[in-house]
């Protein structure tokens, strides 16, 4: 699963993963359903932790 992505992703990649908005992957983030880190001013996340959110989450259901 997500083989051809980089190891940190930035927010316009999960929109584009998701296929959703920015203020809904936003929400995610705040909400700390997904986990992220603050780099720079920018959202990044591992993208093992993305994977993990996908696998185990209630979200889906």
């Amino acid at each position: 699963m997500l083989e051809k992505e980089p190891d940190l992703l930035t927010r316009k990649q999960d929109q584009h993963l998701f296929q959703t908005s920015k203020s809904k992957i936003l929400e995610l983030i705040h909400d700390g359903l997904i986990l992220a880190r603050n780099i720079a001013g920018r959202y990044k996340r591992e993208k093992s932790d993305l994977v993990d959110f996908i696998k185990y989450s209630a979200y889906w259901n």
